[in-house]
């Protein structure tokens, strides 16, 4: 059995496996902090920017605000306390943004990390320019990992066109990126969402055939049409989705979720003012609904529980089904599955 744990962390990102083999892949990190704050750790949590980023979510006029973005995940006290673990095989950085980098250093103070999968990106940030409500020293922490200066992990950088037997083992397949997006970004100096890691994860499904979980990271369009021209049929009809780029709506275009096709799509904590609703399938559940959301995974079913009891309550009355149930191993309230 596999569990994979979807945190609500502010505007980030941050997915957990943990594997049928007993390793843990963990997909970027933010609203992640120790007990020890620095100076500059002190500042960015008092920060007027920290502050409004819980407090953006204008959500729709027919949805419910169910404010968890006002209490985010988070990572470090999660894996501790929620999985009971010291120890992460292997920590993707799925590209070098603030939001999926936050709280990397006391990440890596916290845990043994084995591996590290980032991408030779060239990204820049000037030191003295404004993080918005970050911390500068993640990113200075990120440029020792980067140069491979930071040597208690094993620094990997990874194609679509690589294989390894550990992958194999754990059922995780990159999509993206490509040596020319990464090229390309590199020189465009820009905008570094097509640099990010696309990543499929197949399960084992009874009868034969395989689950399929695709974490998109923050790609864009570019990343979309390799995808799609190269592994059509791995990404048709898939099981969930978890959104690219916190499923804002990134002036992106969207035909490939013709051919994704997901039952399930998970959004992040972004501003729900930008969040793209409509333009997913209609079976749709966002952190700020639910919280964390955690989805078990066997031969058999993909079951779906989320902390909110009271998003859970609302989402099977809607359904005419009965109370939600409380799983307390998972610490989150059963709300649907899904058969072989």
């Amino acid at each position: 059995m596999a569990l994979i744990h979807f945190l609500n962390v502010l505007e980030g990102d941050c997915n957990i496996i943990q594997h049928d083999s007993g390793r843990i892949s963990v997909i970027d990190v933010s609203s992640a902090y120790n007990d020890k704050d620095t100076e500059a750790e002190k500042v960015v949590k008092a920060s007027k920017e920290r502050a409004e980023m819980s407090k953006r979510t204008h959500v729709p006029s027919d949805k419910v605000d169910y404010k968890q973005k006002e209490n985010p995940d988070n990572p470090i006290d999660y894996l501790k306390s929620n999985i009971g673990t010291s120890n992460i095989f292997c920590f993707i950085i799925t590209h070098p943004d603030m939001d999926h980098l936050d709280g990397i250093q006391d990440l890596y103070s916290e845990f043994n990390i084995t591996n590290t999968w980032d991408t030779d990106n060239n990204k820049t940030i000037d030191l003295n320019s404004n993080f918005a409500g970050y911390n500068k020293e993640d990113w200075q922490f990120y440029i020792q990992l980067r140069s491979g200066k930071f040597t208690r992990t094993n620094r990997l950088t990874y194609y679509d066109y690589h294989d390894c037997k550990y992958w194999n083992e754990d059922q995780i397949k990159i999509l993206c990126p490509t040596k020319d997006l990464v090229k390309q970004a590199n020189k465009t100096s820009g905008d570094y969402h097509d640099v990010s890691y696309v990543l499929i994860f197949t399960p084992p499904k009874k009868g034969g055939g395989k689950w399929k979980f695709v974490f998109a990271g923050d790609s864009h369009d570019n990343s979309w049409k390799h995808i799609i021209k190269k592994y059509k049929d791995e990404v048709s009809n898939i099981d969930v989705l978890f959104a690219p780029h916190h499923g804002r709506d990134s002036n992106r275009d969207y035909e490939f979720l013709k051919i994704l096709k997901p039952k399930v799509t998970l959004f992040g904590n972004a501003d729900s003012n930008h969040l793209a609703y409509t333009s997913y399938p209609k079976l749709r559940i966002t952190n700020n609904q639910a919280g964390y959301i955690i989805i078990k995974v066997t031969e058999d079913a993909i079951i779906f529980a989320v902390k909110n009891q009271i998003f859970a309550r609302a989402f099977k009355k809607k359904r005419g089904w009965n109370e939600p149930d409380y799983d307390s191993v998972l610490k989150a309230y059963t709300i649907f599955q899904f058969n072989a």
